[in-house]
């Protein structure tokens, strides 16, 4: 940037302008730096499968880039006209890990689920099985539900939507922030905070996925999900947050463990079509 500036505001100090002039020279410089790097965005470096634990269940990896920020993105990618999603609870909350629970529920893929209280006590709705584990909950943080029917279709839901329409879900947890809606980032987002991500996702045509990524902020998970072809050959048009950070995990047998650090009320599991 300073070869494009007058060879006497390269060297200030060799000019005759004031010195509170040579400060707010100074200060114009840092904020055009830090604006170049506002604009700067995600790209996609590279994306490959590694794997599927059954047929029509895939493992996407994506590596991203903004700037000198690095993410990696995992997701688990189907077709809800073959696989759907059922939330797993755990036998016994506080002890169950992810790999294990979903291994005795006989599930090949997964992730973590919901938010939960201190005792894990579930935080929103719950529905396993056609059973309500949890009730709705309003709360600003719980602003979307995912779900499945009983023929297997998944929907994201604004939690107003849900309570408007009131869908018979075989199977749904209620959680947030959403962060893609009609393909775009939500507003208003978190910046700051850097945490392990886990997300729900649906696209046109009955595209689905559970993503795992590394340590983002909302805002920058949001922006990354809405890239074009994320996932290999599509992009989500919504999306809702799960509970991130220490609870953060994902597993596809024989394929990949990403493993929980915190232990957790439920999961989120991707299962074949009865």
């Amino acid at each position: 940037m300073n070869n494009l500036l007058p060879h006497s505001l390269r060297h200030p100090r060799s000019s005759n302008l004031p010195a509170r002039v040579h400060s707010v020279l100074a200060a114009l410089l840092v904020c055009l730096s830090f604006h170049s790097m506002a604009l700067a965005e995600w790209t996609i470096i590279s994306t490959k499968s590694i794997g599927s634990p059954c047929p029509g269940l895939d493992v996407v990896q994506t590596e991203c880039k903004n700037g000198d920020a690095t993410a990696r993105l995992t997701a688990l990618v189907f077709k809800d006209n073959t696989y759907t999603l059922r939330v797993v609870d755990s036998p016994s909350p506080g002890n169950a890990i992810l790999e294990n629970s979903l291994r005795h529920a006989g599930v090949p893929a997964g992730v973590n689920g919901g938010y939960f209280h201190p005792d894990f006590t579930p935080l929103g709705l719950v529905v396993s099985n056609a059973t309500t584990l949890h009730n709705y909950e309003k709360a600003k943080l719980l602003s979307g539900v995912v779900g499945a029917d009983s023929s297997g279709r998944i929907s994201i839901l604004r939690s107003t939507e849900y309570r408007s329409k009131k869908p018979d879900f075989r199977d749904a947890i209620q959680c947030g922030p959403m962060l893609l809606e009609k393909g775009s980032p939500v507003s208003g987002l978190n910046a700051e905070r850097i945490a392990r991500r886990t997300a729900a996702a649906t696209g046109t045509s009955g595209l689905a996925a559970l993503v795992y990524i590394s340590s983002v902020s909302l805002k920058d998970a949001a922006q990354i999900l809405a890239l074009p072809k994320i996932f290999g050959a599509w992009a989500p048009s919504s999306a809702l947050n799960l509970d991130g950070g220490t609870s953060s995990g994902m597993w596809a047998d024989a394929i990949i463990s990403l493993p929980e650090i915190k232990r957790v009320r439920n999961f989120l599991a991707v299962v074949p079509l009865d």
